[in-house]
Formats: C-alpha cells, sequence, structure tokens
C-alpha cells in the first residue's frame, strides 16, 4: 500500500484550505510526513472500529495523528515555490 500518497490525500480531505499545496509538494521532507501520517490516520482509524480496546492507545494515536497535521501545517508554511512540483 502507498502509504503516502494515503496520507496526502486524507490530508487534503482534513485541510482544504491547504488542498492544491499538498498536492503539488514533492520534496522528501514532506513526502515522508504524508506516509506517517497515512500509517497513523489508518492505524487510529482501524483502533476507532475497536470498542474494547484501552481508550488510551486511541488517543495516544488521535495525539500522533494531530502531531503529524500540525507538522505538515508547519512545513507547508514555510516551504519555498522552488520545493513544488
Amino acid at each position: 500500500m502507498n502509504f503516502e500518497k494515503v496520507g496526502r490525500t486524507r490530508m487534503m480531505m482534513r485541510l482544504p484550505r491547504h488542498r492544491k499545496q499538498i498536492s503539488d509538494a514533492n520534496f522528501l521532507a514532506i513526502n515522508d510526513l504524508l506516509e506517517a501520517y497515512g500509517v497513523a490516520a489508518m492505524k487510529r482509524d482501524e483502533l476507532r472500529e475497536q470498542l474494547m480496546l484501552d481508550p488510551t492507545v486511541r488517543e495516544e494515536y488521535e495525539d500522533l495523528c494531530q502531531k503529524l497535521e500540525d507538522d505538515i501545517i508547519k512545513m507547508l508554511a514555510g516551504v519555498s515555490p522552488r520545493m513544488v512540483r
């Protein structure tokens, strides 16, 4: 599975204001963050479906996804137009 593509698509849905910038950004640092977000978001969604699971684990993934979203937004804010496709 292409987790970078999953992360990019989910971030574009999550942050419609940044959709074009997320779509166009193509450099190693952002690609790595988007891949990590894809993995974490899929795991978070999987954990949300498991009702009997300890909520602490679910909360850890919620926090991780939020931190990755924040990091991606910060990175996009500081990106040079040269770094975009």
